[in-house]
């Protein structure tokens, strides 16, 4: 696994980058993104519906729900997750250690699903020192190599398509998916979904670079509370490398799926086993005109 991931660090990173790069930049005519819901301590939470596929055709309301981590909802945040957009599933992307740590306030009605994407059980449970040092030690581009291990570690891959088995299970009512801040790996899973969806790349990509727009104050809260921690420069630089939404690391996901399997729909049918007609009834589903 770490020759793959270092074969194809820098060298598919630096082609398939250069060459995408004109297709994700923002365009004059910017497609929906979905419609933030605004919660009262749950800043990253999106419905997806009115997303726009290739084929013309957009993704249904109240269907796909893209958030953080469900730790602090009031009473007003959980009718309206209930009442208003119709949460029937939630699947929980964090690790045991984060889960224990600040487990989800239930929603009545509900089904959980803890899907740990990460193998370690203390994935992103740490102290502030400890975090400190963290990141102290980490290269630049590790998050480049976050976001492909992502979609390359066995056990990563057996969460997303445990996710894709609930998705093709639920006819009615929301999917809500998330894990701590709704952005790296609830980003990879959105890439995975909306790609199944027929969305296009570029689209995908202004979805998932939006989660810097509305963590933009908890971004700012932690870099404050570390800085007044330590002065460490290099510790400073990497928490904000952490904490931010960048084209390139959702780019290295999508160089690691061609390095592994061609294109994002071999990805499809061969690491999340989804059939021609998974995919169909994914879109029947899912989507509407």
């Amino acid at each position: 696994m770490r020759s793959l991931l270092k074969e194809i660090n820098l060298t598919l990173i630096s082609t398939v980058f250069m060459s995408s790069w004109l297709a994700i930049m923002p365009s004059a005519a910017t497609p929906p993104l979905g419609t933030h819901i605004k919660l009262s301590a749950i800043p990253n939470t999106c419905d997806l519906g009115g997303i726009r596929a290739k084929n013309g055709q957009r993704i249904r309301s109240g269907r796909l729900i893209r958030s953080a981590a469900l730790t602090k909802l009031s009473h007003h945040d959980k009718w309206v997750l209930n009442k208003q957009h119709h949460v029937k599933v939630v699947l929980d992307f964090r690790s045991i250690g984060e889960i224990h740590q600040a487990p989800d306030k239930k929603l009545t009605g509900s089904h959980y699903h803890r899907l740990s994407v990460m193998s370690d059980p203390n994935f992103g449970v740490h102290t502030t020192s400890q975090y400190a040092a963290q990141l102290a030690a980490k290269q630049p581009n590790n998050m480049e190599l976050f976001y492909q291990k992502m979609v390359l570690q066995s056990h990563s891959v057996k969460a997303y398509r445990a996710m894709f088995n609930y998705l093709l299970k639920q006819k009615s009512g929301a999917v809500l998916y998330h894990c701590t801040y709704g952005k790296d790996r609830t980003g990879i899973a959105t890439m995975l979904i909306l790609s199944s969806l027929g969305i296009p790349k570029a689209t995908i990509m202004k979805n998932y670079l939006a989660s810097n727009k509305y963590l933009k104050a908890t971004t700012t809260k932690e870099y404050k509370q570390m800085k007044h921690y330590t002065h460490n420069r290099k510790v400073l630089v990497n928490l904000k490398r952490s904490k931010t939404a960048h084209a390139a690391y959702l780019n290295a996901a999508y160089a690691a799926v061609y390095h592994r399997s061609g294109s994002m729909k071999h990805y499809l049918s061969h690491e999340m086993r989804l059939s021609k007609h998974d995919v169909q009834l994914l879109r029947q589903m899912y989507l509407t005109k």
